[in-house]
């Protein structure tokens, strides 16, 4: 069995796999001063948690996009299972190629969403990936990363409105019944949300036409408001909330992992 761990900003999604099928999957916080015996005994009660011991485990592959994370997460991988975890980077998965100045630079969840959207669903592409960051990922007819878009993610958004609002309430993140608000929490629901939704329609279609990509390109959407996003959107074609996981996978049996 393999465990893959995708180490964001704001949460960390582990999933349980035996060769391509996805067992088990949690979304737990990210926490940056979280140490590696923390992280051990959190994985140790995950496992156990659906019956599997740490001797059942002959793999852990790593995704993050924390710098201080990924130690903590070796060292919590060769105190629980005896063996050093794969780390994905552009140095460590050179069947993607990246055509960044500097591959290295490219965040780790990026390149595992590239490659799960070529070996799932082929070549050229977009992913939509909605996180602490909304960024799209462009694949080009060659199977090649191509780069991308990054701007801030729709919580990430709508925190920065409600922190400098003195009098604008938190609402709920989701699709409102109207587009025009009766109240002024109605109307912040509509704008975050139809903002969200329009601002990746806009940007999907800009890639598409700068990029020359045919009208029925892939486009898949992954992360937390994938799905609610998605129903309203346009351009998007697909949801997969275990595509960054599929990538981390694909990248460790890539590189040659028992």
């Amino acid at each position: 069995m393999l465990l893959a761990v995708d180490v964001g900003n704001s949460e960390t999604v582990v999933a349980l796999f035996t060769e391509a099928k996805r067992l088990q999957q949690w979304r737990l916080t990210s926490s940056p001063r979280q140490t590696g015996d923390e992280i051990a005994v959190l994985l140790h009660y995950l496992l156990h948690s659906v019956n599997v011991g740490e001797g059942e485990i002959s793999g852990v592959a790593v995704s993050s996009v924390v710098p201080s994370l990924t130690p903590e997460y070796r060292r919590a991988v060769r105190r629980l299972f005896d063996r050093d975890a794969f780390v994905l980077s552009a140095a460590t998965l050179p069947d993607l190629p990246v055509l960044y100045p500097d591959p290295a630079s490219v965040g780790a969840d990026r390149l595992a969403n590239a490659l799960a959207l070529v070996e799932t669903r082929g070549a050229p592409g977009i992913v939509v990936d909605l996180g602490t960051a909304t960024t799209l990922d462009v694949i080009t007819a060659a199977g090649e990363y191509a780069g991308g878009v990054i701007m801030p993610g729709v919580v990430t958004a709508a925190n920065a409105l409600f922190l400098h609002g003195a009098r604008l309430a938190r609402v709920e993140i989701a699709r409102p019944r109207h587009v025009v608000g009766r109240t002024t929490e109605e109307s912040l629901q509509s704008g975050i949300f139809y903002g969200a939704v329009g601002a990746v329609d806009t940007l999907v279609q800009a890639v598409i036409e700068e990029q020359g990509f045919p009208k029925e390109v892939p486009v898949v959407a992954t992360g937390g408001l994938a799905g609610s996003i998605a129903a309203a959107s346009s351009t998007i074609t697909a949801v997969d909330d275990a595509l960054t996981v599929t990538g981390i996978r694909l990248a460790w049996e890539k590189a040659g992992r028992p």
